[in-house]
């Protein structure tokens, strides 16, 4: 009786964590990825809903991106089993992690790397 009442509460946990984690059908499309300061960059990019290396395909101007100094080219972003937003490389390497707001908003501290930190919004 325990093991049953323990699986059905691992289901449900697993079931309102899945719920609770933003869908690939609710944030494709157009976003913004801006420098959270007066004046900062703004590049316009796409979240698309076809598979791809380490998630779904991203797209935006690559020389844009070059001005928020990830570590590689931005190629990818999923959704990880945390709820966060993460852009990554052609080699699934993270190159930065949006936490998510209750707005539908996304927001990366990179302070602690020295960086400016970013949004993300749809546009």
């Amino acid at each position: 009786m325990r093991l049953l009442l323990a699986s059905v509460a691992l289901l449900t946990a697993g079931a309102v964590c899945a719920a609770a984690e933003p869908s690939v059908a609710k944030l494709k499309g157009k976003h913004e990825i801006w420098e959270d300061f007066e004046g900062g960059k703004v590049c316009k990019v796409t979240l698309g809903d076809e598979p791809t290396i380490g998630g779904f395909v991203l797209r935006g101007d690559a020389r844009c991106m070059k001005a928020f100094k990830f570590a590689g080219d931005a190629y990818a972003w999923h959704v990880g089993a945390d709820g966060w937003l993460a852009i990554t490389d052609a080699t699934r390497r993270t190159l930065v992690r949006f936490k998510p707001h209750k707005d539908g908003a996304f927001y990366a501290d990179r302070a602690a790397d020295g960086l400016e930190n970013l949004n993300l919004t749809r546009e």
